[in-house]
């Protein structure tokens, strides 16, 4: 009987049985031994009967006849095509596998040799000696994994060195069950209580049994030890004994968890991964995916696997895919982008993916990819952008109401300026002097003012430009306390100044900031005083040869802010509570001091108290200046010089053509009009000038046009014409844009006349050249009293100013502005009538521009109304021709000899 179950593989069979013959049922040859495939080879599809031949029992029939009479015992075998080799072992049946196991080796002699005859080795020379009967044992003692045999009993029977390699400890356990062993050993019971059951199901099952055992070794490590049990059945089929071997895979177990742990990172990875991590193929369909798809699109796995990409895609997209995507990753090897992906919902997702194409060996190329949902980040980008898009438009449209309420704004100071101008050309004593030159800071002070509220975008960046001009720190802060004095009487409130500044000392800096920081301190300090005083104290800081440090405080016994309003009092808007809220105001005056104080390198600070008052305190460095450059304010007769020079007027509205004209020619200038931009060009063209005034709205072509035309003259002489632009808009933004388009300064409207000339004059850099002063003449006193009586609606103080007591100026213009804006409006009502509002806009304009001279500040919003389409037009052309009707009746009632007919 032999002791081989077939129940190792070709490895194991090779090295314990180079001869074995493996035997199917149909007589094919499924495995021989090494030793064999050097003789016969190892051709596919050979059959034991024409290969072997059966020398101890008959002729080869008894094998064909009848294997399982030969199953069992020893038998000898030839191989035919070496008839020399004798082959001699057992022939073993395999029940559960229906296949035949021959084990034996080569024996020297001929077919007659007897059973105890001499072995030999299978690989044999001339000088090898004899094996003996101890070869299998040796063998199996020489095997690198323990062997043990045991009998039914669950005896040890046989141990090789490699289970026990103590000679007397495995001598002593022959003849022992693994109990005895392990009490002996000291080993845990539950050791052999497996092995027992292992044995006692391999008893019972006739069929092998593999288990792991772990064995902690003398130096307390622990190794894996994978166990077998073989029963080795006799003819009967009975078991005859058990073969136990053992391998060591410690670290082959070791490498097994280590793959099994980045296995299980790796499927974590993919399982629990938000973002989408997918296959497919060249087609397009979807090989695998991981659980995201269904958190992401609301797909389950089932759904998406064998299915074409397409069915995730919106309608619109899918005929995209072949040429947008699949294309361009087979060609390249890479595509990544953004898509919309269509949930199972019906909702739109947007997905960022990045997708490779694979190719490996021997299987098919595929495409791996990855997704992350970007939904919401697409949707906050919509947002923003369209967030953008509507700040560009309220930006845009606020800037066009900053641009109209700066013009509305500087209208009716026109007629202050007018004020002004007349007294400075009479005969004026020293009070009345005194009081023209406080007109004349209060003026340039509401000018800043205006100017600041359209440029507080500047002054949050830190943009705003400051002038650096010598002027007298005391008389600029007297003038501005004087011009509050009569507030403070009316309130009957003490005004005082306190100053230990030296009388003639002269800074360089902003005046106007400085007296704009002083105004809103003053104008709050008078708003919420009801009862004591306001002083202001002027001192030094700091002095020497070119620098000073100035400290100016404004205390008043006032109402006083809560503590808990100080910290937030100079935000923009913060106007404080309840019982300061009642006075009014915007909440910009202290915001702006500070920051026009802090952006000139000072500070400002507060203390206050309720019911007690306020005291602001604020320092500002400057650089000192010197006396003689202080430029004094001519407040008598205006001696404007002669200009002898051609000047073109681009301006579309004829009463302003008059006016400016009428004004250019008392300084000598030759004057040439052009009612448009169109017109202006072709007078260039045709004509010579030293400098063009162009205004800036103007119909069929506007000024900025115009001057880009111009630059692009042939002829280099008229492209580099001085242009001044005229225009209503005061925005900071709008000089650049003028700039931008060829035009050296602009002048806004309403002007005065020494600020006209003196452009004139800086434009044309005639400044320095000595020129004939034109006499003007003293207005006597009762052309000066340009006051209307409060129920007229019209106000000519400007045009008095420019006519200079010219009777038939004044008339005329009068005349005209009847004439005009009679035609004119009758043309808007047209307009109107026929639902052209673009027309009615433009009508208007020119009839603000128009009321604007006149002093017809009552009907002013009318038209601006008008103008921007703002509220119901049909009911404000009906409230304009009523107000109108009033102005015209005044004029003719107030001046009848111009209306006779």
């Amino acid at each position: 009987m032999g002791l081989v179950e077939y129940t190792f593989d070709n490895e194991q069979l090779n090295r314990l049985f180079p001869y074995y013959i493996l035997i199917n049922k149909d007589f094919s040859i499924e495995g021989l031994g090494k030793a064999l495939v050097k003789i016969i080879g190892s051709e596919p599809g050979l059959y034991f009967y024409n290969v072997f031949k059966i020398v101890d029992h008959g002729s080869a029939n008894a094998l064909q006849s009848s294997l399982t009479e030969l199953g069992g015992f020893n038998m000898k075998i030839s191989v035919i095509t070496a008839p020399d080799t004798i082959l001699q072992g057992n022939l073993e049946y395999i029940k559960h596998s229906g296949k035949y196991l021959f084990t034996g080796n080569t024996v020297a002699g001929n077919p007659g040799l007897n059973a105890d005859d001499t072995i030999v080795n299978a690989n044999k020379t001339s000088g090898d000696r004899p094996f003996d009967e101890h070869f299998f044992e040796r063998v199996l003692n020489e095997l690198p994994s323990d062997v043990v045999v045991l009998d039914t009993n669950h005896t040890y029977r046989f141990i090789n060195p490699g289970a026990i390699k103590d000679p007397e400890l495995r001598k002593w356990t022959i003849g022992k069950t693994d109990e005895e062993y392990c009490a002996y050993r000291n080993r845990p019971q539950s050791l052999a209580t497996v092995r027992r059951q292992n044995f006692n199901e391999v008893m019972r099952t006739k069929q092998q049994r593999t288990w792991e055992e772990l064995i902690t070794t003398p130096d307390g490590s622990v190794r894996t030890i994978v166990r077998n049990m073989c029963p080795v059945l006799d003819g009967q089929n009975n078991i005859d004994f058990i073969i136990g071997y053992g391998l060591d895979i410690t670290d082959r177990k070791k490498i097994e968890e280590q793959v099994k742990v980045s296995e299980k990172r790796y499927r974590d990875l993919y399982d629990f991964s938000p973002a989408l991590i997918y296959t497919h193929d060249l087609d397009g369909t979807m090989l695998s995916v991981n659980p995201a798809i269904s958190a992401v699109l609301g797909y389950s796995n089932d759904e998406v696997v064998n299915k074409n990409l397409k069915i995730l895609l919106p309608p619109t997209d899918q005929d995209k895919i072949q040429t947008e995507y699949l294309q361009k990753v087979i060609s390249s090897g890479i595509s990544k982008g953004i898509f919309r992906a269509g949930h199972k919902n019906g909702t739109t997702k947007y997905l960022f993916y990045q997708n490779y194409k694979v190719e490996e060996q021997d299987s098919a190329p595929y495409v791996i990819g990855f997704a992350q949902d970007i939904t919401e980040r697409i949707l906050a980008e919509k947002e923003l952008l369209l967030a953008k898009r509507n700040t560009e438009k309220l930006a845009k449209v606020k800037d066009t109401f900053l641009a109209n309420m700066s013009h509305e704004l500087r209208t009716p100071m026109n007629g202050i300026l007018g004020v002004t101008n007349l007294l400075t050309k009479t005969t004026l004593n020293d009070q009345q002097t005194h009081y023209a030159h406080l007109i004349s800071d209060s003026v340039n002070n509401l000018l800043t003012i205006v100017n600041d509220i359209l440029d507080m975008e500047k002054i949050s960046s830190g943009k705003i430009e400051f002038e650096h001009h010598a002027f007298k720190v005391v008389d600029k802060v007297k003038s501005l306390v004087h011009s509050f004095q009569r507030n403070a009487e009316q309130k009957k409130l003490e005004l005082l100044l306190s100053n230990t500044l030296p009388a003639n000392l002269v800074v360089n800096g902003d005046q106007h900031r400085l007296a704009q920081i002083l105004n809103n301190l003053l104008s709050n300090a008078i708003k919420f005083t009801n009862k004591g005083k306001i002083k202001i104290t002027l001192s030094l800081l700091h002095y020497t040869e070119t620098d000073v440090i100035i400290e100016f405080v404004v205390e008043d016994t006032g109402i006083g802010i809560p503590e808990s309003r100080l910290s937030t009092i100079f935000d923009p808007f913060v106007v404080g509570p309840s019982n300061i809220t009642k006075f009014g105001g915007t909440g910009l005056g202290l915001s702006i001091s500070k920051n026009l104080v802090e952006m000139q390198g000072g500070s400002m600070e507060l203390s206050s108290k309720v019911s007690t008052g306020s005291t602001f305190t604020f320092s500002l460095p400057f650089k000192r200046g010197q006396l003689q450059e202080v430029s004094e304010m001519k407040t008598q007769n205006l001696n404007l010089s002669k200009i002898n020079k051609k000047i073109l007027v681009a301006e579309d509205i004829e009463l302003n053509q008059f006016l400016v004209k009428t004004m250019l020619e008392s300084w000598g200038i030759s004057v040439d009009i052009a009612v448009n931009g169109k017109v202006a060009v072709d007078k260039v063209k045709e004509n010579s000038y030293d400098l063009i005034l162009m205004d800036i709205q103007m119909p069929e072509m506007d000024g900025m046009t115009a001057t880009r035309h111009i630059r692009e003259l042939p002829d280099t002489e008229k492209a580099q014409i001085p242009i001044i632009a005229f225009t209503a808009n005061t925005l900071q933004g709008d000089a650049k844009l003028y700039r931008d388009a060829g035009m050296n300064d602009y002048v806004t409207k309403p002007y005065a006349e020494e600020k006209l000339h003196e452009k004139i004059k800086e434009v044309l850099n005639l400044a320095a050249q000595p020129l004939e002063p034109v006499k003007t003449g003293a207005i006597d006193e009762a052309s000066s009293n340009v006051a209307e009586p409060e129920e007229r609606l019209y106000n000519i103080s400007m045009i008095e100013s420019i006519g200079k007591s010219n009777p038939a100026f004044i008339e005329k213009m009068i005349v005209m502005f009847v004439d005009f804006v009679s035609k004119d409006f009758e043309k808007l009502k047209d307009a109107a009538s026929k639902n052209n509002w673009a027309e009615v806009g433009q009508i208007a304009h020119k009839l603000k521009s128009t009321f604007g001279n006149m002093g017809v500040n009552t009907l002013v919003p009318f038209v601006f109304d008008l103008e921007t389409q703002t509220g119901d037009p049909n009911a404000l052309i009906k409230a304009l021709d009523a107000g109108l009707e009033k102005v015209f009746s005044q004029l003719r009632q107030d001046y009848p000899d111009l209306f006779t007919t």
